[in-house]
């Protein structure tokens, strides 16, 4: 025999109300409580304090501090950018949201983020252990400090290099006239013409 009846549901008590609409009789079901899904995970036993970005061969994790620091979650789309602080060329951990941009590799559940290839190797050269402290610019980005420095120049150096002249060639650029008298400000058409009869 099948019994019809009329399911409601009572927001404020949280029950489900059921009427059968033949002999009127009224059942009440509590509703089973809803599983509360945290982001949070287990800090282990040897994980820093610190918020920090463990560099490993394809990935990145963060630590549950660093994540804390960040207000991210799973599923949030970050990014690694070299940006130039101090004078010093920077990695700099962000949200795409952060950066403005869409090129950001998801986070995952265990705080993983897929690095791989040529940016896994440019971040390589500056360690394996970073620590993330906030960007005072206020972009809602972080600075990677890592345990290594690399050997790049400052850009208002220049950079020279000892390259053996082949035997028997002299370039002495010290005499060098480009023909351009000082006094023009715009260089036209004329202006290479004048230059290639001084060559020819």
């Amino acid at each position: 025999m099948l019994i019809n009846y009329n399911l409601c549901f009572d927001d404020e008590q949280g029950k489900f109300v059921a009427v059968n609409p033949e002999t009127g009789e009224i059942r009440e079901f509590t509703a089973p409580a809803a599983k509360k899904t945290t982001t949070t995970r287990k800090k282990k036993a040897d994980e820093s304090s610190e918020p920090q970005l463990i560099l490993s061969d394809n990935k990145y994790t963060l630590n549950t501090a660093a994540v804390e620091l960040m207000g991210v979650e799973p599923e949030a789309k970050l990014n690694i950018k070299m940006r130039k602080i101090d004078g010093v060329i920077t990695p700099v951990l962000g949200t795409d949201e952060a950066f403005k941009c869409k090129s950001g590799n998801r986070l995952t559940k265990s705080f993983t983020v897929a690095c791989r290839g040529a940016n896994n190797e440019a971040l390589a050269a500056y360690g394996t252990i970073f620590e993330l402290t906030e960007n005072p610019d206020g972009s809602g980005t972080f600075i990677l400090k890592g345990e290594k420095t690399p050997d790049l120049p400052p850009d208002d150096e220049a950079v020279t290099a000892n390259v053996p002249l082949p035997e028997g060639l002299d370039v002495n650029l010290d005499n060098l006239d480009d023909d351009i008298p000082s006094e023009e400000t715009a260089i036209d058409g004329s202006t290479f013409e004048s230059m290639l009869a001084g060559i020819v």
